[in-house]
């Protein structure tokens, strides 16, 4: 058996992701873990570390179980904090990075935090602040470098996940240590990415996306992650960035893709990229099919949620099929139920998806465990996203609660941005129902314009109403200059 066999033989039985990382560290000591600016962490340092910070929690006597929040920008610190929480034997609560004041406030109570860690000043709260790395570096160099811990319950919660709130409050999810291990082992399963990849990690590391397909997957495949704040600070360099550190995957949202597909022309040569992962939001049928005319590289669709991990991830390259999510990966079970909860057998049948995974979440944080009752039929979980099988292939229709009803018929308002994405003069769209006396619901579409584009909003109607009809097209258009969205990229549908 050769050696990376043996490491794939061997990191399948680790439990939890401090074992894996210790593991790692003794396998591939020397290999580079992360890169950020000009500084390297390869897997021994990253160990110890950890190891390191938790002593600093054990002399300021913090109690294990508690609830420990995360507020960074991209950066080394914030992903050893991360896993240093977890092998403490704390609850490890992000917080997406750039909300507001009021916001932060919001998530510390919910996850009812007994410590918050940032890079800044959060008022009123139990505050450790390290204000970059090498400030980091000086406040644990000092500590012992072994930790001796033992996590007795892998199923027991290890982090806390805030969903998106695009169309309601966040809620809280419970992530425990086994779904956080299976989510990975599935990713391996299904070929994802191969040992030592290399990783462009430029969206928010609070956010589970870039957690769970850059740097977990990294660790578990023994890759290398180039940290940076975000895309617009490499905007302008990024296909030279691709080339230079010979990276294999980078995970993006639609909105960067946009960004991407407009500010390039031609792409260079780009030897060692295998694919773009984009998930968080729609991933719209065009725009995957321009990416890939313009720059002969394929995106994958990667449909997942906070709650479930990934479940489908579709393969353009060899399924030479656009618009779908793919099929189930291997080891989860997706199927779709009617109104009535009765599953569907025929194909081409709209119905709401529902997820059978090891991956699958905890609960979340709220008492009433009616809600979690609701969530589920069986085994299943209710992801409240409807989808038609075609092909073995699932394509997406739109969140239930998004349908627009206009006078009894259903409409998806992804068919309606999709038609005015179509539109040359068109940068992105959001379509929502807004109340009707008659009609019940009509369509409002939000529009953001290319830059030095001009058109009427009454054209862009009658733009809709050539290509999919005058029911489905929107009543009323209203130009803004940029979208509402969370740091992870998705549209805010509540604000809108």
């Amino acid at each position: 058996m050769n050696k990376q066999k043996y490491f794939f033989l061997k990191i399948k039985k680790k439990k939890n992701f401090s074992e894996i990382i210790e593991f790692v560290a003794t396998f591939y000591p020397n290999k580079i873990f992360l890169v950020k600016d000009r500084t390297n962490v390869d897997f021994l340092n990253f160990n110890l570390k950890i190891n390191r910070v938790c002593n600093l929690f054990l002399k300021k006597k913090i109690k294990k179980g508690s609830v420990i929040s995360l507020y960074f920008k991209n950066s080394i610190e914030f992903v050893i904090l991360y896993f240093a929480i977890i092998r403490y034997g704390c609850i490890v609560s992000p917080i997406p990075y750039g909300v507001s004041n009021e916001k932060i406030k919001y998530y510390l109570n919910l996850s009812k935090s007994k410590l918050i860690i940032s890079d800044i000043l959060i008022k009123n709260k139990n505050n450790i602040i390290f204000k970059d790395y090498q400030d980091f570096e000086r406040n644990i160099l000092n500590f012992p470098n072994k930790f001796v811990h033992k996590i007795k319950d892998n199923k027991s919660t290890c982090v806390y996940y805030f969903s998106s709130g695009t169309t309601a409050n966040p809620k809280l999810i419970k992530y425990s240590h086994y779904a956080m291990v299976s989510c990975q082992k599935l990713l391996i399963n299904e070929r994802f990415l191969d040992l030592f990849s290399n990783h462009l990690c430029i969206l928010p590391l609070g956010h589970t996306a870039s957690l769970r397909y850059t740097i977990k997957n990294a660790i578990y495949c023994c890759g290398t992650v180039h940290i940076y704040k975000n895309f617009w600070e490499l905007k302008d360099s990024f296909w030279k960035i691709i080339n230079k550190f010979k990276i294999n995957f980078v995970g993006v949202v639609p909105s960067i893709l946009e960004a991407i597909f407009s500010l390039y022309k031609k792409k260079k040569k780009i030897k060692y990229l295998k694919y773009l992962g984009c998930g968080s939001s729609t991933l719209n049928k065009q725009l995957q099919i321009d990416f890939y005319n313009k720059f002969k590289i394929n995106i994958r669709n990667i449909y997942g949620m906070s709650e479930i991990g990934v479940v489908a991830i579709d393969n353009p390259k060899i399924d030479k099929v656009y618009g779908t999510i793919g099929k189930p990966i291997k080891g989860v079970n997706i199927k779709l139920i009617d109104k009535n909860n009765k599953f569907i057998k025929k194909n081409n049948k709209i119905g709401e998806m529902v997820v059978k995974t090891p991956a699958i979440f905890n609960g979340y944080i709220e008492k009433n465990s009616s809600i979690i009752r609701r969530n589920f039929i069986g085994n299943y979980f209710k992801t409240g996203d409807l989808a038609k099988k075609i092909n073995k292939n699932l394509i997406f229709i739109d969140r239930s609660k998004d349908i627009i009803i206009k006078g009894g018929v259903n409409i998806s308002p992804q068919e309606i941005d999709d038609c005015l994405k179509k539109n040359s003069f068109v940068k992105e769209s959001k379509s929502v129902g807004i109340k009707d006396k008659f009609l019940g619901e009509k369509i409002k579409s939000y529009v953001v314009l290319n830059p030095k584009k001009n058109i009427s909003k009454q054209n862009l109607i009658e733009f809709c109403r050539k290509k999919i009809g005058n029911l489905r097209s929107p009543s009323e258009i209203e130009f803004l200059s940029n979208l509402p969205k969370t740091a992870s990229g998705k549209v805010i549908k509540r604000y809108l």
